[in-house]
């Protein structure tokens, strides 16, 4: 007697060491009974497939799209695959997790210290030079030390130096409460605080961003990128709107204060994480030898190099208004400072609807041209805001500069790290931090050619020339546009 078994499996298990072989055959012809009970196999078999696994007593498996189990989507059907697909970095791995949450808790922040700032500056001076160098006080610092951010980040403990950066920004919030209250505040007070403020921060994302690959698996790395954008979306969209409302009901020492307790709060959620202790780090080598091998490897990698050069004209050109969209309110819309906070809302409505968009990207996405995309689209939505100057077109318009920077700044920054030798991450994430340390290029300009000409032309010109670069891009960078 003899069986047909054409779905018969069986798998067997060779190797030993760092890595074992599973073996998954299937047989081609008949299984025949033995008196052991056992099947006799008188067919030849085939290897249908071949899975490297690495043995369990090393201290993290790689996680591959192979090996790591299929989560389980919520049972919300298309929405709920959709979910998990969209967060599962933040899902599948629990000290990512509490990363990401401190993450949301400090931008929360840090964006609505940025619009009482702003309003609080205008309303103390009534000069837009002097609000747009307040608001870019950090950028000297910021460019200063991000290079020394990106050197400690591959030397020291990344959590201690996350820690210390959110304490060291909460305390910097306080400061400001107590002179507001005490009525001493004057607005070179204000261009101090945000000039720590932009050190803290560069020694702070250099490390965050480094430490990401050692969190989550190689194949979710894009995705953990994405969601560190998409944090700082959220808390575009949520954190001026409560920031306004707070500082037109409450006045500006609360809206301080808040931010003060929301600061501290997220070194909780850091100090849940694992330390982080880079696993190479070159303590021989001094400091500015590692920034100089930095940039000699951005040299060499030929897409990084094209990647920053896009990276930093289209910051340059879209950022700015940004950081004046409160004088463009005022000049342009007469508008109120919950106005204003509603507009930096809808600028993050389209830097979340951007970020999960971006979330869900793989490769073979044609993630390149998504990247050149996002200059046409800030470029065609501030021309919207200059040619249509209501207040309505002004928030469809802050939606698009939402969505088209996601593209330059979350896409970018996954495939800039995907791209990037795991010792070199780091300091490329420290140089690609520069980027906001030379916005006073881009926004002493604006803010001069709004006092002289107008706000409305001054945004036009921005706009204008960053649509010719978004044009010249897609010729003279053919390495981001073949990005799979």
């Amino acid at each position: 007697m003899h069986l047909r078994a054409a779905d018969y499996m069986s798998q067997g298990i060779t190797g030993g060491g760092q890595q074992r072989k599973i073996f998954t055959y299937r047989q081609s012809r008949r299984v025949y009974p033995s008196f052991s009970g056992r099947p006799s196999l008188r067919a030849e078999f085939r290897c249908e497939r071949c899975l490297a696994v690495r043995n369990p007593v090393e201290k993290k498996a790689e996680s591959t799209e192979a090996t790591r189990p299929a989560g389980r989507a919520p049972g919300f059907g298309v929405l709920g695959r959709l979910f998990r697909h969209t967060f599962e970095a933040v899902i599948d791995h629990r000290d990512f997790r509490m990363l990401w949450f401190g993450m949301v808790l400090s931008m929360g922040g840090f964006q609505m210290q940025m619009v009482a700032r702003g309003i609080l500056v205008y309303e103390l001076t009534d000069d837009a030079l002097i609000t747009g160098m307040v608001g870019l006080g950090f950028a000297p610092s910021l460019l200063v030390v991000s290079l020394f951010g990106g050197v400690l980040g591959d030397r020291m403990d990344r959590r201690l130096i996350i820690q210390l950066s959110q304490i060291g920004n909460g305390l910097l919030a306080g400061v400001v409460g107590y002179l507001i209250i005490s009525g001493s505040v004057v607005w070179g007070h204000l261009f101090a605080v945000s000039v720590a403020q932009g050190a803290m921060f560069a020694l702070q994302m250099p490390a965050r961003q480094a430490a990401i690959p050692s969190l989550v698996g190689k194949n979710q790395l894009a995705n953990a990128f994405a969601l560190n954008a998409m944090a700082m979306s959220i808390m575009t969209l949520l954190a001026p709107a409560l920031a306004g409302v707070m500082y037109q009901v409450s006045g500006p020492e609360y809206v301080y204060l808040i931010v003060t307790g929301v600061m501290l709060s997220s070194v909780i959620f850091t100090s849940l994480v694992p330390r982080m202790i880079p696993e190479k780090h070159d303590s021989k080598t001094s400091v500015f030898q590692n920034i100089s091998a930095g940039f000699k490897y951005i040299g060499r990698n030929k897409f990084v190099l094209n990647l920053m050069i896009y990276s930093v004209i289209v910051a340059l050109l879209s950022m700015p208004f940004r950081m004046l969209v409160q004088v463009y309110a005022k000049d342009v819309y007469g508008s109120e400072p919950s106005q204003v906070g509603l507009l930096l809302t809808a600028l993050g409505i389209g830097g979340l609807v951007g970020s999960i968009s971006i979330a869900n990207l793989r490769k073979g996405h044609h993630r390149g041209w998504i990247l050149l995309g996002g200059a046409f689209v800030s470029g065609a939505a501030l021309t919207l805001i200059v040619g249509v100057p209501v207040y309505a077109a002004g928030i469809i318009g802050m939606v698009g500069v939402g969505l088209g920077e996601q593209a330059r700044w979350a896409l970018g920054q996954s495939l800039m790290m995907e791209n990037t030798d795991d010792e070199f991450r780091a300091r490329v994430m420290s140089v690609l931090m520069m980027t906001f340390g030379m916005l006073p290029l881009g926004m002493l300009p604006l803010g001069y050619a709004m006092k002289k000409l107008g706000a409305q032309p001054a945004v036009g010109i921005s706009a204008t020339l960053l649509l010719i670069f978004a044009v010249l891009s897609v010729f003279m960078l053919p390495r981001l546009r073949k990005a799979q």
